[in-house]
C-alpha cells in the first residue's frame, strides 16, 4: 500500500509514495483510491488535490499482478474520479506514465513543472491505454496527436504539455505549493455550487449535441436563479463589494 491521504483545511490531498517503483499503483491502491474519492465526493471538504512526491507523480499500475483483476479495479477508479462533482486539482513533477498519466488527465486542472515525463508507456510494455486515456487524450490534444503519443509511446515534458493545452499553469518544482494554493484561494472566491455545475455541464456536453447542451444549460441557469449564490454575487456587484457565497452543494 503507497496511497496516502492527507486532510488539509477544505483539501484532500492524495499521493502515491513509493520511492523505489517512482510511486507506481497496486492492485490495494487502485481499491483505496476509489474508495477515497467516493467518500470525498460525499465530504464537506471541497477540493482534491492528486499530489507529486518523491520528485514524481507515479509511473503507473505496478505490472507483474494479477492484471485481469487489476483492470477492473483500475476502471473502477477512473470512473470514480470522472464521476466526481468537485473540483480536482492535479500536481505533476517528474514521472507521469501509464495509468498515472491519464489520472492527471480527468482532473480540472493541471499544474506541472517543466521537468514533469508524460508518457503513455503502454505500447512498450505490450499492453493497451487504460484509466480512460483513449478517451480524454483525443479530446485535450486532438486526434492525430493523440495517436502519437500512445501508439509511439513517446515521452513529452512539462513545457510540451502546456504547447498543447494540457495545463492550467507550468511553474518550477518550488512554486508547486504556492501555484496550488493560489488556485484554491482563487476558487474560494467563487461561488463553489457555480464551479461545479459548471464542471458537470462541460463534462456532460461531452457526450450531447449543441441543442442537448443548450437544454442543459437552461435547465441548469433556472436553478442558479432562484439559489441564494445568485442572489448574493448580484447584490455583491451593485454594492461593490466581495461577494459571501455559501459554498455549499445543496441544490
Amino acid at each position: 500500500m503507497v496511497l496516502e491521504s492527507t486532510n488539509k483545511d477544505n483539501t484532500l490531498i492524495l499521493k502515491f509514495n513509493d520511492i523505489k517503483t517512482k510511486n507506481s499503483i497496486s492492485a490495494n491502491d487502485w481499491v483505496e483510491f476509489r474508495k477515497h474519492v467516493n467518500k470525498f465526493d460525499k465530504s464537506d471538504l471541497k477540493y482534491l488535490v492528486l499530489s507529486q512526491v518523491n520528485e514524481n507523480f507515479s509511473s503507473g499500475a505496478q505490472l507483474g499482478e494479477n492484471l485481469n483483476a487489476l483492470m477492473d479495479d483500475v476502471s473502477l477508479a477512473a470512473q470514480a474520479l470522472w464521476d466526481c462533482k468537485k473540483p480536482v486539482i492535479s500536481v505533476v513533477d517528474g514521472i507521469c506514465a501509464g495509468a498515472g498519466s491519464n489520472m492527471i488527465l480527468l482532473s480540472d486542472f493541471i499544474i506541472a513543472t517543466p521537468r514533469a515525463r508524460f508518457i503513455e508507456v503502454f505500447a512498450r510494455r505490450g499492453l493497451v491505454v487504460d484509466f480512460g486515456g483513449s478517451w480524454t487524450l483525443p479530446r485535450i490534444v486532438g486526434t492525430q496527436k493523440a495517436k502519437e503519443l500512445i501508439m509511439t509511446a513517446d515521452e513529452i515534458d512539462g513545457l510540451t504539455m502546456l504547447e498543447l493545452n494540457m495545463l492550467y499553469k507550468l511553474v518550477s518544482p518550488d512554486q508547486l505549493e504556492l501555484a496550488t494554493t493560489e488556485l484554491i484561494n482563487k476558487l474560494d472566491n467563487l461561488s463553489f455550487i457555480s464551479i461545479c455545475k459548471n464542471k458537470e455541464q462541460i463534462k456532460n456536453g461531452l457526450n450531447k449535441t449543441f441543442s442537448e447542451s443548450l437544454e442543459l444549460e437552461g435547465v441548469n441557469q433556472n436553478e442558479r436563479f432562484v439559489h441564494s449564490d445568485a442572489a448574493e454575487g448580484m447584490m455583491a456587484f451593485i454594492e461593490k463589494r466581495k461577494p459571501n457565497y455559501k459554498n455549499t452543494l445543496d441544490a
